[in-house]
């Protein structure tokens, strides 16, 4: 099977995760592609592992040589933003015009510059009416790619384990994840967008709840008695400070007011505090605890605050085990790519495996306008991305010294 057959199959799968689900895995239709993808494996000799109950699909194509056991991770659902059947089209040696996807829509050059880097390739778009898939569907192809290749050549490589895994898009993509079917010593989430892409900072991120429990008071005798939850929330958030995600980028951190229910008699507050740096990101929280005491002196004790960790930034963790940088870049650059360091401004599945001992940096996968009918991806580019995940396998085949470090470390 080709590169293009394999991911045309798997984005045909309509397998969008769904908030408002209570299972796990959210939908049914993960459970549809992740038994086509044990099937796909096995078919190239991998040892596979299905959590059918949970909808993980492990595998592992076993070494030749002693190396460190590296893992790739990419995730089966897709968005629900822009729900639909998904009709990929393709362009053959697209010529740099803006591309008709449907009767009412038009993939514009104009709009997406980038698609002029990419003319005389091979271009993968919806049909306009539905999102494409890439994200991630392009990930578990270039794995399945990188997979194939070693178990057809004789090649040096260790112990590669993959996991392909449910319900990332909703924010639960590792929540029952077994370390004891991927007991991989280092990984890469195949999860970014541009090719080149290597992530390794990421947000620290928090969620911060307030209640505010309203004094009541009959209105025609409310004066110096009526305390209106509503009220104090709003000197809440004017008292938070206008750092907020419609005016920062790059390395800013925010705060988000993220829901806001209630009447006069009740309220309730839900914040969301993002930043790279941790002394910041303290601060961030400390601020809501001052708030709250500040506002204790004018209204009494009538607040409910709690503030829970989300997620951390990973850097701390690879900052520690730098190789998987500086191999997946210079893979990248034998390849003629350039690598791009990208901050995360947001949380992958790779910063919380990391904190949970497995350090994993994110790969682009070449994907264009994620979660929007717009969406697109080339072949040319997913080729590219399944040759630098070959390069890292065979660069860490063939450092002994890793391997020595790599044994010391974690026997």
């Amino acid at each position: 099977m080709t590169l293009l057959e394999r991911f045309l199959k798997y984005v045909r799968i309509n397998s969008f995760s769904d908030s408002n689900s209570l299972k796990s895995p959210s939908t049914d239709s993960q459970k549809k592609l992740a038994s086509i993808l044990v099937q796909d494996l096995r078919a190239i000799g991998v040892e596979v592992w299905y959590d059918e109950e949970h909808c993980y699909v492990y595998g592992c194509l076993h070494g030749n040589v002693e190396a460190p056991k590296l893992g790739f991770i990419a995730h089966m659902d897709t968005s629900e933003d822009a729900k639909g059947n998904i009709n990929p089209k393709i362009t053959y040696n697209y010529d740099g015009q803006d591309i008709i996807l449907s009767e009412n829509r038009v993939l514009k050059t104009l709009d997406n510059p980038d698609l002029l880097n990419h003319i005389s390739e091979t271009l993968i778009t919806s049909d306009g009416d539905s999102l494409l898939g890439a994200d991630d569907k392009s990930g578990i192809a270039e794995i399945m790619e990188m997979l194939e290749y070693f178990s057809n050549k004789s090649e040096s490589h260790g112990d590669i384990y993959v996991c392909f895994t449910p319900d990332e898009e909703i924010g639960v993509g590792v929540k029952y994840f077994d370390f004891a079917q991927f007991p991989a010593q280092f990984a890469y989430t195949v999860d970014g967008l541009d090719i080149g892409e290597i992530s390794y900072e990421n947000f620290n991120a928090a969620t911060v709840f307030i209640k505010i429990n309203g004094v009541v008071s009959h209105l025609g005798n409310a004066k110096g008695k009526l305390i209106n939850a509503l009220t104090v929330a709003n000197k809440i958030n004017a008292l938070v400070p206008n750092e907020v995600p419609e005016n920062t980028e790059g390395d800013e951190g925010y705060y988000h007011l993220h829901k806001l229910n209630g009447d006069f008699t009740n309220a309730t507050m839900e914040y969301l505090i993002r930043d790279f740096d941790k002394v910041n990101f303290q601060r961030r929280k400390e601020k809501f605890r001052l708030i709250i005491e500040r506002l204790k002196e004018e209204y009494g004790n009538i607040f409910e605050l709690n503030i829970v960790d989300s997620y951390f930034n990973m850097k701390d963790i690879i900052s520690k085990h730098f190789h998987l940088v500086a191999y997946a870049r210079k893979a990248m650059e034998g390849l003629g790519i350039i690598p791009i360091s990208n901050l995360t401004r947001g949380g992958t599945d790779g910063a919380r495996l990391s904190y949970k001992g497995l350090p994993c940096p994110n790969l682009g996968t070449g994907a264009h306008n994620i979660h929007t009918v717009y969406e697109y991806i080339t072949l040319e580019e997913m080729e590219k991305v399944s040759k630098v995940l070959i390069e890292i396998v065979k660069a860490y085949a063939r450092d002994k010294d890793i391997v020595k470090r790599t044994r010391s470390h974690f026997n």
